[in-house]
């Protein structure tokens, strides 16, 4: 059984930031998958022209990239440098999401295309016009919120900023970055990145079948060499009588091409 954190949701990651176990855990096989992912990625390594302009090279650079921002930002999230590791969050998003529009997109994708080949930017907002176009509403917004979500990482608000500060004495903010305060990383912010990761994992690996870079029979093998025969318990599982609200940040996984 894997660790528990794959399926954990992102508010309980706030309020139960002690499972050191789990947390390990996790760690050890998020970055078995990752290293599992590359080696898979890097079969097309020598193998496009620098001058050809295919939605499968374009699939695979957005991809790669995206793999790498995984791969970073669990790295970082192990060294408790929060700060630069969720800026990376929406950055994996944005990037595998442009991969699976210029795949399902149709003509006005391969446009698009064109377009980022000629080093044009091509916004979030695209992706999510065409999920409500193609899909539905409702995804749509979830997409949306998602981002936005993730954007206050990017772009610094209040809350976001706030993470790194603890509560000292009498109400006065201490930054966990000054040594001399004496207060280390807020276990919290630990935590609630190795949620993320883990969403965001699930997603690339979605995103990653559905345009064709990972065949269903590779997925398999990777999750199964990759995560541990027992699960580390929880130390503060939800007991009886203890519910754990819906999660803060919402990840649609799904990706169809109807």
């Amino acid at each position: 059984m894997p660790s528990f954190v794959w399926d954990r949701d992102t508010e309980d990651a706030w309020n139960e930031p002690y499972e050191y176990g789990g947390q390990e855990q996790f760690h050890r096989e998020a970055t078995k998958i990752l290293g599992l992912l590359k080696k898979q990625y890097s079969s097309k390594d020598m193998h496009f022209d620098r001058d050809e302009e295919s939605l499968d090279k374009a699939v695979w650079l957005l991809q790669t990239d995206a793999l790498e921002a995984l791969v970073d930002s669990l790295a970082l999230t192990e060294e408790k440098r929060h700060r630069i590791a969720a800026r990376l969050f929406r950055d994996a998003v944005e990037t595998m999401d442009m991969s699976a529009y210029f795949y399902l997109g149709g003509e006005q994708a391969r446009k698009d295309l064109r377009k980022w080949y000629k080093d044009e930017v091509i916004p979030h907002r695209v992706f999510r016009a065409f999920i409500r176009d193609s899909e539905c509403k409702e995804k749509a917004k979830n997409l949306g919120s998602l981002y936005g979500d993730l954007s206050k990482y990017t772009h610094r608000t209040y809350r976001a900023i706030g993470n790194s500060y603890i509560l000292g004495r009498d109400k006065k903010i201490a930054y966990d970055g000054f040594s001399e305060s004496g207060f280390r990383v807020l276990p919290h912010v630990v935590s609630l990145s190795y949620a993320i990761i883990a969403a965001l994992i699930k997603r690339f690996i979605a995103v990653s079948e559905t345009t064709e870079q990972l065949s269903s029979e590779n997925i398999s093998i990777i999750w199964s060499e990759s995560l541990e025969n027992e699960t580390v318990q929880r130390r503060f599982g939800t007991g009886p009588g203890q519910v754990v609200r819906s999660s803060p940040i919402e990840f649609d996984f799904n990706f169809d091409e109807s």
